[in-house]
């Protein structure tokens, strides 16, 4: 036996249709400068899609996919089924997947339990969570601190 009486509410069988008038959304586009655009924009590598190549963006790089090459971005998100094996600079790194060559992290390069990391690695600062693995060189970099590199210098 039920205290409360509820009133059974029906939807009706359709639904209505919305008219969306894509030649004005085109037109204010038009109208916003690239720079606006440029400022917002991020790269999104989806899981299956392969990249062979150089990548430069200013802003945030996520890879879900793999990629062989150099990629220099401001922010850089390696999800757990992204591999890169090149070149990377960036201010910041999170990395999930695997991930193999020369790493310049210029601020926080964070590792989670199931990244795989290899190479030549510069950091200003470092974080790995357990299970993380890090293997090669690896060479603190603070920011504040101009270091010279001695390219003509050999040990006797």
């Amino acid at each position: 036996m039920s205290l409360l009486k509820l009133k059974s509410k029906t939807e009706p069988l359709y639904k209505s249709k919305t008219i969306i008038n894509y030649e004005d959304d085109i037109k204010k586009e038009s109208l916003n400068p690239i720079n606006s655009l440029k400022d917002k924009s991020s790269l999104i590598i989806g899981e299956g899609a392969t990249i062979k190549g150089e990548i430069n963006e200013e802003n945030e790089i996520t890879i879900q996919g793999s990629v062989d090459g150099d990629i220099k971005c401001k922010d850089l998100i390696i999800g757990k089924t992204g591999t890169i094996k090149g070149k990377v600079i960036s201010e910041t790194m999170f990395v999930e997947g695997s991930i193999e060559g020369e790493i310049i992290v210029k601020g926080l390069l964070k590792l989670m339990s199931s990244s795989y990391v290899s190479g030549k690695i510069n950091y200003g600062s470092l974080q790995i969570n357990e299970g993380g693995k890090l293997i090669g060189e690896l060479d603190f970099k603070d920011k504040n601190i101009v270091q010279e590199e001695f390219k003509d210098w050999k040990t006797l």
